[in-house]
């Protein structure tokens, strides 16, 4: 007796050992359902791009020769209008517009001078005419060899006022041309002074920009010796901010200016903007070198200023494209495709044919079916029926990223029309 009584404790450890393991490795899961809900639907168009300044302003070297760098206003600092922002050495350019202004005070002189010499030789030449006329009219009715005489003289006074003034004034026109280039080679020199400082033409943050220099991109700093015309620092004003992205030329008639979109930025995911499409191209464009897609660009304005928006930050836009009032609308990853018909199916697992409308991309309308109360399912409960491919043996897979209650996204559904 007492044999049978320890074979039973036995077989009932061992049995309860098995189901304990058994149900220690089994995996169970809550069916992640939500609710239909009865409101508005925003249609939206989803585009991404990045933060940029709606003005900016790229300050380049001067076009001069043999630039080196002294001083930049610090990277990331705000710069006012007016404000100097980079300074090159000036040694060079002072020195010539010192030489240039000696120059110009020498052709000045030169200048006066022959001004003075004009003058003095204009009188003297009108006194000796005068005298020439007054002799020949004293004798030009005495003897006729007299009277000839006095009007060789005349003519001889006309022609030597005449050359005499033409070879002086010409001497001042010449003088007047060297003060004139003078005057033009120290204005070029001053101009070139002023470019030796270059100040900022709009408010804005300074921004290094990257140069070639010793076989290497690196960003600009003093000491660099940039090429003329190269630019050096960007600028852009922080004011007033822009998104710049692309939409598919498929969707491109939904987008259109003045349209209003909600921005979330990958760097302030807390915190949703609202802004507005401000631009769309009129030409498409292939999305990259080597793509065979066509973009449209589209620009999307920040309707506030916010000192966290910086240019270069990732962003991601839902252009409002309709707004559809009281409809019945569930995630689209609750509606299945089932033998030719649309279906979702309730808590219960009980399965419901919907006819479905317009859709956005995270929610789709229901235009009958369901009244907007329902509990849904967001997985396809009959793939967990035994035999099927929802099976105990999948549940890890059916589970991943997933949440009771309808929280994540199902990693495993029907397919969505």
């Amino acid at each position: 007796m007492k044999k049978w009584i320890y074979l039973a404790v036995v077989v009932v450890v061992v049995l309860g050992g098995y189901l304990g393991v058994n149900a220690l490795f089994t995996k169970s899961y809550d069916m992640p359902t939500t609710q239909a809900m009865r409101g508005e639907l925003m249609i939206s168009q989803k585009i991404t791009g990045t933060v940029d300044a709606a003005r900016a302003y790229t300050i380049s070297a001067p076009r001069i020769r043999g630039l080196q760098i002294t001083w930049m206003a610090p990277e990331g600092s705000q710069a006012k209008e007016g404000d100097p922002i980079i300074k090159f050495d000036a040694t060079e350019q002072m020195a010539e517009l010192t030489d240039h202004q000696s120059t110009l005070k020498i052709a000045q002189a030169t200048l006066e001078r022959q001004q003075q010499e004009y003058t003095i030789q204009d009188k003297n030449l009108r006194l000796e005419m005068q005298r020439a006329q007054r002799n020949y009219d004293e004798k030009k009715h005495e003897a006729p060899k007299l009277a000839e005489e006095a009007r060789l003289e005349l003519e001889l006074a006309q022609l030597n006022f005449q050359a005499k003034l033409d070879q002086i004034s010409s001497d001042v026109s010449k003088a007047e041309l060297e003060v004139q280039r003078a005057q033009d080679k120290v204005a070029l020199a001053q101009r070139e002074l002023a470019q030796m400082t270059i100040n900022a033409p709009i408010p804005g943050m300074v921004v290094y920009l990257e140069i070639w220099k010793g076989g290497n991109m690196g960003k600009v700093q003093e000491g660099d010796s940039p090429w003329p015309g190269q630019g050096l620092i960007n600028l852009p004003d922080l004011s007033e901010m822009i998104v710049k992205g692309a939409v598919s030329e498929v969707d491109a008639a939904k987008v259109d200016s003045g349209q209003q979109v909600y921005i979330s930025l990958d760097a302030i995911p807390d915190r949703t903007y609202e802004g507005v499409v401000v631009k769309k191209g009129t030409l498409a464009r292939k999305k990259d070198y080597n793509s065979k897609i066509n973009v449209f660009d589209v620009e999307v304005a920040f309707h506030e200023e916010d000192e966290e928006l910086k240019p270069g930050m990732s962003a991601s836009c839902r252009i409002v494209v309709d707004r559809l009032a009281d409809v019945v609308k569930v995630p689209l990853e609750s509606v299945f495709e089932k033998e030719g018909s649309t279906v979702v199916y309730l808590k219960n697992k009980h399965q419901v044919e919907v006819e479905v409308g317009r859709r956005s991309d995270m929610e789709i309308e229901i235009l009958s079916g369901l009244e907007g109360n329902e509990q849904i399912c967001l997985v396809d409960p009959t793939l967990d029926e035994p035999g099927l491919p929802g099976d105990r043996a999948t549940e890890p897979e059916l589970n991943k990223g997933r949440q009771p209650n309808g929280a994540g996204k199902a990693p495993r559904r029907g397919r969505n029309r």
